[in-house]
């Protein structure tokens, strides 16, 4: 397929890596300058990404185009467009999407925190199918060298589908993009809020606080945050999550559960077994700071939709509208400013929004 991938970070390179190597011709284009600006050069300067893959084999993965200037990376029709930045870019490469975007049969948003709303808003007639993912497919990290290390790889995963009448047709391709997208979700309410990342970065950051701001750049999140006491408060955070998707008529998975569906084959075991491996085996270092996407990204956009989304149906979100509180004093700032919510995104109401998405005509 052709493919565009937009995103240059972690997300972006591992799938733009990865889809070059199965043989679709893949572009990148990157569209801000606040993070990755020495990797994207440095990709620009040779063309293409070193892959360093699980099985420890490395090669130079060729890309088809390496460009800021969008133009000339929408100039043509494209099978896929993958927008792998992170969620507060949205709105920005969404603004991009629609000036110079002609046409594209199907457009990926990973991670997504309701995003595909967004991006069907602003691009209506001109994508076919829209998808969004709960998380990525590949934990990955980038390096300045211009190289992406895949760190994990999950096996299975589900998106959601606008318009979901054509949810077939959607999983079709982008299960032969990547083979792990086996499964669907109802709506795309279901992938933003099964975004581990609400729960487990912004619990685990914030309760942390002190030992990653000594840790000068040893701190293990996964391996290290997560002690009997905390967990109750991701089970308390995750109870909520539940809360919310059960009042509007969503299937109320848990967090373990989720994981278990994502990262093993066999489901009969222990889920919390399968996090403890993957916190041991595949959870990545860090974060470094408290200034972090961790926090920065999940907490105003997962929590920040969690909370509106409370509001809207009347569930309470005690401990999501506290953390975005605590958070924000952390960091000096007030996550609830900019905080993605039904009105951020142009609804009045979760009905409303749900409305549109179950709506044939919303591309």
């Amino acid at each position: 397929m052709n493919v565009l991938v937009i995103g240059s970070g972690n997300v972006g390179c591992a799938y733009a890596a990865i889809l070059a190597r199965d043989g679709n011709r893949v572009s990148l284009l990157k569209t801000t300058e606040f993070a990755h600006n020495r990797q994207f050069e440095r990709i620009e300067e040779t063309g293409g990404l070193t892959l360093r893959e699980l099985d420890g084999s490395e090669s130079f993965v060729p890309l088809a185009l390496v460009t800021r200037d969008s133009e000339r990376a929408l100039a043509e029709p494209l099978d896929a467009v993958i927008v792998a930045t992170q969620t507060s870019a949205h709105p920005a490469v969404a603004a991009t999407l629609a000036g110079d975007l002609r046409r594209a049969r199907f457009l990926l948003v990973v991670p997504g925190y309701l995003g595909s709303a967004l991006f069907a808003r602003a691009l209506k007639g001109r994508v076919e199918i829209i998808a969004e993912g709960e998380s990525p497919a590949f934990d990955a990290r980038v390096d300045e060298a211009g190289g992406v290390s895949i760190c994990f790889k999950n096996v299975r995963n589900a998106l959601s589908f606008l318009p979901n009448s054509r949810r077939d047709e959607g999983l079709r391709i982008a299960s032969a993009l990547v083979s792990t997208y086996r499964y669907f979700r109802e709506s795309p309410i279901e992938s933003a809020l099964h975004n581990p990342n609400l729960i487990l970065h912004t619990v685990g950051c914030a309760t942390s606080a002190a030992r990653i701001e000594s840790a000068k750049g040893e701190f293990w999140m996964y391996r290290e945050a997560f002690s009997p006491s905390v967990w109750r408060l991701v089970e308390r955070l995750d109870a909520e999550k539940r809360a919310v998707l059960q009042a509007l008529g969503f299937a109320p998975i848990r967090y373990l559960d989720a994981c278990q569906f994502r990262n093993e084959e066999d489901l009969s075991g222990d889920p919390m077994e399968t996090f403890r491996r993957y916190a041991l085996e595949g959870g990545p270092k860090g974060p470094a700071s408290l200034e972090t996407r961790y926090l920065t990204e999940d907490v105003p956009n997962g929590l920040g939709l969690l909370s509106s989304l409370g509001k809207s149906i009347g569930v309470a979100t005690p401990v999501a509208d506290s953390l975005i509180v605590l958070t924000g004093a952390l960091l000096g700032r007030d996550f609830a400013l900019n905080a993605r919510a039904l009105a951020t995104l142009g609804f009045k109401t979760a009905e409303e929004l749900r409305a549109l998405l179950e709506s044939d005509d919303v591309l």
